[in-house]
């Protein structure tokens, strides 16, 4: 039987960063809008804020985990180093997981199971956004295998991400094809 434990125990769980954007800012600012549904990076940061003391201690590190706790749209999105530094909007959660016992990219996978969605729907509230409670967040429990058996699990999730997009583009290539030959046959 593979033992859960709540996020809470696993992760640091802290609120993202809220802030003004400013152009001339030098610290890239994380939206929910550069992020498709499934929670892949569709878009780099186009807004920036700038650094000081408050800033630095929210820029993101390798591996944490970002989680859209706000809105219509809940995804989880594990977080790589790129050079410059990153801070995430305040509709993120931020969790910092504790590596020695889970797999960051494993969590990112558990979190956007249509499962975790849905459990994360029934104990989310709001009057006109739909919200999680940092509280509810933390007490969500998290199914932990060995971390061999994690990292096969998020490297099946990651190639079944890939699959999903090869196929959308695929699709995409078929519709454009398909209007050039009913252009070309009506012409």
């Amino acid at each position: 039987m593979i033992k859960k434990l709540p996020l809470s125990k696993l992760c640091d769980i802290r609120f993202g960063f809220y802030s003004q954007p400013d152009t001339g800012g030098t610290v890239a600012y994380l939206q929910a809008r550069q992020f498709s549904d499934d929670g892949w990076q569709i878009a780099a940061a186009d807004e920036y804020i700038h650094l000081d003391e408050k800033v630095e201690a929210h820029i993101l590190k390798d591996d944490d985990v970002l989680f859209v706790g706000k809105g219509n749209r809940l995804f989880a999105w594990c977080y790589r180093q790129i050079g410059q530094p990153v801070v995430a909007s305040s509709i993120f959660f931020v969790l910092r997981p504790d590596t020695k016992m889970v797999y960051p990219q494993y969590l990112v996978a558990i979190l956007n199971t249509p499962l975790s969605k849905a459990a994360f729907s029934q104990i989310g509230g709001g009057t006109n956004i739909f919200s999680i409670r940092k509280s509810e967040l933390g007490a969500f429990e998290v199914p932990l295998p060995s971390m061999k058996q994690q990292k096969s699990i998020a490297a099946l999730a990651q190639l079944y991400q890939q699959e999903i997009e090869l196929a959308e583009q695929l699709i995409t290539q078929k519709r454009k094809l398909y209007t050039a030959i009913i252009s070309k046959l009506t012409k």
